[in-house]
């Protein structure tokens, strides 16, 4: 009888290992080397998740590990898989930072250290861009999302709250900037910023809400797989003129 429940563990414990993606760049933490390893970078993004996770969550945050370490050295990329059966393996280190069990995963970005933290919100799905941005607003790190350049999301911030005398100014210089662009593609992104400061220059931030509708409509129709890329980073773009708090006063009727 033990045989036979041996051999249904172990055909469980394949099963999982097999569904399981592989996390490329991830580093596996666990109790004994979770605060030292941690601590060594200035920050760290560390996913609290199943022993072998899989599905589109864990792709994502996958994809995030490839991305990140094109570009910093300066973030750990980290996963912690919590046993719920066997010796329980990293379940106090679960407990120790309240990770949901039943919402997983839970993912953590530190600061420096262990005590440092900031939780992934809980209603944000966990998808590609939205690590990104999570890990962008919170920390000096740029990893911006596909089609965005960073000397133009930098210059951009707080765009739609600025006097239009500013914005048109801005506009003339990342117009220069622009020009100075060689790759294809990022001159593509650089013309769609400039559409953009140009619409919101003339009608205000509702434009940001209404091309977003608009955007999201064309990439849910039948469109061909480059047309849905472009489109997804056109809306991209458009969530760095996003704002948290408008504080400008819409353009009046006639002033359209």
């Amino acid at each position: 009888m033990w045989k036979l429940l041996l051999c249904l563990w172990l055909a469980f414990v394949l099963a999982r290992r097999a569904r399981c993606i592989s996390c490329a760049g991830c580093v596996d933490l666990d109790e004994l080397n979770f605060d030292k390893t941690v601590a060594r970078f200035p920050y760290a993004l560390v996913k609290f998740d199943i022993a072998f996770p899989y599905g589109e969550k864990h792709e994502a945050f996958a994809a995030f590990s490839k991305a990140a370490h094109k570009v910093t050295g300066e973030l750990l990329v980290a996963t912690v898989g919590i046993k719920d059966y066997g010796e329980l393996e990293n379940k106090a280190l679960g407990e120790r930072y309240k990770v949901d069990e039943k919402n997983f995963p839970g993912i953590y970005l530190f600061r420096g250290n262990v005590a440092d933290y900031t939780v992934y919100p809980a209603h944000l799905d966990v998808t590609l861009d939205n690590l990104k941005s999570f890990v962008s607003s919170n920390t000096q790190l740029y990893i911006g999302r596909d089609g965005c350049l960073k000397q133009f999301n930098d210059a951009l911030l707080n765009f739609a709250n600025k006097p239009d005398s500013e914005q048109l100014k801005l506009l003339q210089q990342l117009a220069t900037l622009q020009s100075t662009l060689t790759l294809p593609e990022e001159q593509q992104s650089g013309k769609v910023y400039l559409l953009f400061m140009r619409k919101i220059n003339q009608l205000g931030y509702d434009f940001v809400e209404e091309e977003t509708k608009r955007l999201l409509r064309l990439k849910a129709g039948k469109v061909t797989a480059e047309k849905k890329l472009e489109l997804a980073h056109k809306l991209n773009i458009l969530e760095t003129f996003r704002v948290s708090k408008l504080t400008k006063l819409s353009k009046a009727p006639e002033e359209l």
